[in-house]
């Protein structure tokens, strides 16, 4: 079983959306689209406009806001998708839930939890390079406008095109296909 958890290190920092936007990227790719589950399904749905998919044993989990509960059962089903926002207090509450992850689950949970920066309000206002992350999806206007990512991914800028396909993709692949 492959379980993928999406939880925002605070409110609003686009953890939604890339979790809709994964969704999106493994249907292009031509792998298995997993079952979903979200705490908004409402949110979920209207961000993702794609069909779930139903792969036995493949979940991915829009899980909201971090909290040590919901960190507890993404580790015990797989990895942990911890998103931040691009700002001083957004890399300060990441690096504060990475250090929890540390302090709760140990090493074992460390290699288990991606990191991700997002970018969402435009402009760099924080320095991020001392918290290693999968990746730092930089601000993208198609992706900010909100709504359907099915109108957005085809407005995608060249850098977060490029990014995706460079960090963010290929992780998505080895993890879902992998088991």
């Amino acid at each position: 079983m492959t379980t993928v958890t999406f939880l925002g290190a605070s409110g609003g920092v686009g953890t939604t959306t890339l979790a809709a936007l994964s969704l999106h990227l493994l249907a292009a790719g031509s792998m298995p689209v997993p079952a979903v589950i979200a705490e908004d399904t409402t949110a979920f749905d209207q961000r993702s406009a794609i069909r779930r998919g139903s792969i036995p044993g493949h979940e991915l989990v829009d899980g909201g806001r971090y909290d040590e509960s919901k960190a507890a059962a993404a580790l015990g089903r797989g990895y942990l998708v911890l998103v931040g926002a691009q700002s001083v207090h957004g890399v300060k509450t990441l690096e504060l839930r990475l250090a929890d992850v540390a302090t709760r689950f140990g090493s074992g949970g460390q290699v288990r939890t991606v990191p991700v920066i997002a970018s969402a309000f435009g402009r760099r206002r924080s320095s991020s390079h001392d918290v290693p992350v999968q990746m730092r999806l930089p601000y993208d206007r198609a992706l900010a406008a909100g709504g359907s990512l099915s109108v957005a991914l085809p407005r995608l800028g060249a850098r977060t095109r490029s990014t995706l396909a460079q960090r963010w993709t290929p992780w998505l692949r080895e993890v879902y296909a992998s088991r």
